[in-house]
């Protein structure tokens, strides 16, 4: 009896580990509204690609199709945060933002945005926001300079229908405030 009981452990064993593993899905709190999912081969994916991809040969064309006339800017960098410690809105929203990503192109050349796998996902909320965001490196050659800049920069979109409403840009502003001194300099 000892020699059959040891056989047939194993062989349960052995299909306990074939047999599909089977999990209690348990339900996302609904109080909770930060869950969702995401993807990275999407259309509003494509479009802040797209997006990124125009800020580099600086057409501002591309920044009129895909936000909204009314974009709020909010660029996370030291001394941009008010005294309830929040963001400052960039003034003039998207008029502003072409200015500002226009000005880099008088600054720098080379200008290149990483946009590897996995670096630009749409997240869709469970309460129905759907933002976009990116996380990769800026690099350029500053004309002044002559460094090479490169720059961890991480940036969110809010979409609200197909247009982005609002973005959020978070980099280190050292090496641009670099440039713009050496700009002055010469």
């Amino acid at each position: 009896m000892k020699k059959l009981l040891l056989p047939l452990m194993l062989l349960a064993t052995m299909f306990a580990c074939k047999s599909p593993e089977t999990k209690t899905e348990t339900a996302a709190n609904p109080e909770d509204t930060e869950t969702g999912s995401f993807v990275s081969m999407d259309e509003k994916s494509a479009i802040f690609k797209r997006v990124m991809e125009a800020a580099m040969k600086n057409d501002t064309a591309v920044y009129r199709e895909a936000f909204a006339d009314s974009l709020i800017v909010l660029d996370g960098f030291a001394e941009n945060v008010d005294s309830l410690n929040k963001l400052k809105a960039t003034p003039e929203g998207i008029n502003a933002l072409i200015k500002g990503d226009s000005y880099l192109h008088s600054l720098y050349d080379d200008i290149a945005m990483t946009t590897e796998k996995g670096q630009i996902k749409t997240f869709t909320f469970t309460d129905g926001r759907i933002v976009s965001g990116y996380w990769g490196i800026w690099s350029a050659k500053g004309k002044f300079s002559k460094k090479i800049s490169r720059v961890p920069l991480h940036m969110i979109g809010w979409w609200k229908g197909d247009k982005i409403v609002q973005i959020y840009r978070l980099f280190d502003p050292a090496s641009l405030k670099l440039e713009i001194a050496a700009s002055q300099a010469k």
